[in-house]
């Protein structure tokens, strides 16, 4: 149907005047296209305000942080170090000495606590570090070498292993030693090939009368 526009064109058609380009008169205004409805960054519903009416999430944060991965375990961010590395202080212990005779250990009636001796000490720098005494036709040149006189008889080779932890510790491994790992004030030793958590000031016992003390960093 043609109607005229307000010049009264009467062979204009549509909304518009084909010939002057005035609106025709009764043409309705086309509506303004509305903008595409917001959603919520968190579960996806329709919002029109800053905080979802369905989960309630606050979209001013942006999009939340996706889930980890199902079986992923999260890795923990590394500790800072809190001021140097660890260290192992090595005595002669007479404390030990005396509870190795107690214990009748092997060859107990023979041992003699070394009438001299000097504390020694080793900086934990590595992921792991081994305890036992050189042995050059074995190749055996553990970290935490107490081969040096007076030589503890009582320590196996290879007699344990301190392992670094993700949060800056230690474990202790005994590695199946002739005569145990002892730690701190526990009557057993413990078990061979098992990790045993080390906090600041424990005591690890080997041999007839050999004490390692860790030391945490300031």
């Amino acid at each position: 149907m043609t109607q005229p526009c307000t010049e009264d064109h009467s062979a204009a058609t549509g909304e518009y005047c084909d010939v002057c380009g005035l609106r025709l008169r009764g043409a309705q205004a086309a509506a303004p296209p509305q903008a595409p409805a917001e959603r919520c960054p968190s579960c996806g519903a329709a919002r029109e305000g800053r905080f979802c009416e369905v989960c309630g999430y606050d979209s001013a944060m942006g999009p939340p942080p996706e889930p980890a991965a199902a079986g992923v375990p999260e890795v923990p961010a590394p500790q800072p170090a809190r001021g140097g590395p660890w260290i192992a202080v090595v005595r002669a212990d007479r404390a030990w000495f005396e509870e190795v005779l107690r214990r009748n250990g092997p060859d107990a009636g023979s041992l003699q606590f070394p009438a001299f001796s000097t504390e020694r000490r080793f900086v934990l720098d590595g992921p792991r570090l081994a305890i036992g005494r050189r042995s050059r036709s074995r190749g055996i040149e553990p970290e935490i070498d107490l081969s040096a006189r007076p030589m503890d008889p009582g320590v196996s080779a290879l007699h344990a292993l301190l392992v670094s932890r993700a949060d800056g510790g230690w474990d202790v491994v005994d590695l199946e030693s002739t005569n145990g790992t002892v730690v701190g004030d526990r009557p057993d030793p413990i078990p061979p090939n098992t990790p045993v958590p080390l906090a600041d000031g424990d005591v690890v016992k080997v041999g007839a009368w050999t004490t390692i003390t860790l030391v945490a960093p300031d």
